[in-house]
């Protein structure tokens, strides 16, 4: 599960938030952002290519 973290953590790392109660908001809101991208890129390219 720590990988599906991993790029909130990053992002919060690059922007240089330490404290835990900036991070969790922060993290949670970048992943939702990172992940939904990706979900939705993914979806176009297989129902372009792959359907």
């Amino acid at each position: 599960m720590k990988w599906f973290l991993w790029p909130g953590d990053r992002v919060c790392d690059l922007l240089g938030l330490v404290d835990p109660a900036d991070r969790v908001g922060f993290r949670t809101f970048a992943n939702m952002i990172i992940w939904g991208f990706a979900i939705v890129a993914i979806a176009l390219i297989y129902g372009k290519y792959l359907s």
